[in-house]
């Protein structure tokens, strides 16, 4: 997803209260492709139905406690 997406989305994972982030890293996938790496307490079944609308998909790495979002 584009950088402002990616900020936008963030912004309404948090203004819904699906996400508490302790720390938020932005990191780039692709030329021109973002994803969101979140570190916190998190909903992990609130957090799949937005991105679902938004077709974006979702990845819990447990070993390092995050949750990451980005465009397939």
């Amino acid at each position: 997803m584009k950088r402002e997406e990616a900020v936008a989305l963030l912004r309404e994972l948090v203004t819904k209260q699906f996400v508490q982030p302790h720390l938020v890293l932005l990191d780039q996938r692709k030329p021109d492709s973002y994803q969101l790496r979140i570190n916190g307490d998190y909903d992990r079944e609130l957090i799949e139905i937005l991105p679902n609308i938004k077709k974006l998909a979702v990845e819990e790495d447990k070993t390092q406690n995050c949750l990451i979002i980005f465009k397939p």
